[in-house]
């Protein structure tokens, strides 16, 4: 996701064009773009990992924090993702605090009713176990010394369930892209990428995860030539 706020800061994207675009609450988006400026996904990523290392595992429910929840959270109505990220915890800690009891907010104060804890619990995704694997790329994409070797992804957009956000980085230069695509399978996907690839006339590979919106994997390298 700070991918694509990178990017749509790019494109002029206000904070509460982001912020729906991603389905978050505005305040998470400021919070998290103040963290470096100008935004740079990388740094921020890097910089939440230092964080999220110093934090360590030590996630217990304390005194300050259970106040902190109850009033942003119940009185404020923000979501556990933003009051997660503002108090740089994981949001599944608060799921399970309001879970067992351990805050005076229940689900139902919630701005979506806990809605979207269940499709975050039932969101797996489903894999495909064949295709080539990545450690027989070639050295040259591990090193980053030729421009040409891209990366893809896939996240949900959260404006509608089911759809999802395309991300596309080119490794050496960390040039990025993204498209919007309604249905998260390889019939959707697949023509997405092929249409993109091929106006790139110097790309020399592809690397993909096992996520079952890329199991067409074979029909891509084929009728690109990679």
């Amino acid at each position: 996701e700070r991918t694509v706020v990178q990017t749509l800061l790019e494109l002029n994207f206000s904070i509460r064009g982001i912020a729906r675009f991603l389905n978050r609450s505005p305040a998470t988006i400021s919070v998290e773009i103040r963290q470096v400026t100008p935004y740079n996904a990388k740094q921020a990523h890097q910089l939440a990992l230092a964080k999220r290392h110093i934090r360590g595992r030590h996630s217990t429910l304390t005194a300050d924090i259970a106040v902190f929840l109850n009033q942003h959270i119940g009185v404020l109505k923000w979501s556990p993702e933003t009051a997660a990220h503002v108090l740089d915890i994981p949001f599944k800690n608060i799921y399970n605090w309001i879970n067992h009891g351990l805050l005076k907010v229940k689900c139902s104060d919630l701005p979506d009713k806990g809605i979207r804890q269940k499709r975050q619990a039932d969101g797996r995704r489903q894999v495909f176990i064949h295709g080539r694997s990545i450690e027989s790329r070639p050295a040259s994409v591990t090193t980053r010394q030729e421009f040409g070797h891209f990366e893809v992804d896939t996240m949900q957009s959260g404006k509608q369930r089911g759809d999802v956000l395309v991300t596309i980085t080119e490794r050496l230069s960390g040039q990025h892209i993204v498209r919007h695509v309604s249905g998260r399978n390889s019939r959707a996907v697949t023509p997405i990428l092929i249409n993109f690839f091929n106006e790139i006339s110097n790309a020399k590979s592809i690397t993909v995860d096992r996520g079952r919106e890329f199991a067409k994997y074979d029909e891509i390298e084929k009728t690109l030539g990679l």
